[in-house]
């Protein structure tokens, strides 16, 4: 069997380490290097990191469209394509080739959650499940038919950062279960419903802005579901400012949205619908995260003072 690899983040390393260990991976795909962080430094992606240490051959074409690089993929003779969070599309004659096709590690319970960002938009929808999909990979996106799937339940206290991880190490070990039971022909692809399907668009920064109009519950989510990244964010005074952690309160409130109802040893917020949020963690920007018990040491506010844009 030689297979060949594809991913790009942190979320597809186990998922190639995991199979280095039980297979011969002839390539690993990656995205290529780019520049990031303050300095704009040039780094590797965690993919290709992982694969240069483990020794196994690397491949980062910027597009999948030209002609000498579907040759070079032709040349290796994959029997078999891992995908996971590759993050460029495969053409349908990279789908063709290989004797068992491609097959996708997919962070959702697909139908739900097709697309870039399925984590964060199952936190952000409130969903209390979410899991691993492996499926056979067809010219659409995330909708060719499915292997296997696992749920696991999304706690309260879940944020992007806890279920990227327990996520991560799932879709690991279900693919190396699942290849050997795909091409044993011990598993038959089933066939995604057409009803129950939801697109996960990709993250844009100016979403992390809060809506302080909305049911505390929605901006508790949101919250969660830009942590790590993109960071919810809010301002006071003019001031940038990111909250990290927020819990729900029961109290109700007659004020407008965004307002600071209780600001002594706790930061109590009004949101929609009469509802309102605590803020736990927040971080002034160029500084780092603190509790709210620190903010207010340096920071001084009054109640009625607002939150807002």
């Amino acid at each position: 069997m030689n297979i060949i690899f594809m991913g790009t983040p942190d979320f597809a390393v186990q998922s190639l380490k995991f199979i280095e260990k039980d297979y011969n991976i002839v390539a690993v795909y990656s995205q290529p290097a780019r520049p990031s962080g303050r300095g704009m430094k040039t780094k590797l992606s965690p993919v290709e990191k992982t694969a240069k240490k483990l020794n196994l051959k690397t491949i980062t074409p910027l597009t999948l469209k030209q002609d000498d690089v579907f040759l070079q993929f032709k040349k290796l003779k994959p029997d078999l394509v891992v995908v996971v969070a590759y993050g460029l599309l495969l053409p349908e004659k990279f789908l063709l080739t290989p004797k068992f096709g491609c097959i996708n590690g997919h962070a959702s319970l697909l139908p739900r959650w097709r697309g870039a960002a399925p984590i964060q938009r199952a936190i952000e929808a409130g969903d209390h499940t979410t899991g691993s999909s492996i499926m056979l990979m067809e010219k659409g996106m995330d909708t060719g038919p499915i292997l296997s799937s696992k749920s696991i339940n999304i706690h309260t206290n879940d944020t992007s950062k806890t279920i990227h991880d327990k996520l991560s190490n799932l879709t690991a070990k279900m693919l190396v279960k699942t290849i050997k039971d795909y091409i044993n022909g011990k598993v038959v692809p089933i066939k995604q419903k057409d009803d129950g399907v939801k697109y996960a668009e990709k993250i844009i920064k100016d979403e992390a802005i809060i809506n302080w109009s909305l049911p505390s519950i929605n901006i508790l989510n949101k919250v969660r579901a830009f942590n790590p990244f993109p960071i919810a964010y809010t301002f006071l005074s003019g001031v940038k400012i990111k909250i990290v952690e927020t819990k729900l309160c029961k109290d109700s409130h007659q004020s407008e949205p965004g307002t600071i109802i209780e600001c002594n040893n706790k930061i109590i917020v009004a949101c929609g619908n009469k509802s309102t949020l605590e803020v736990i963690y927040l971080q002034k920007s160029g500084k780092n995260v603190m509790s709210v018990k620190d903010f207010l040491n340096g920071t001084k506010i009054s109640i009625g003072e607002k939150f807002g844009s």
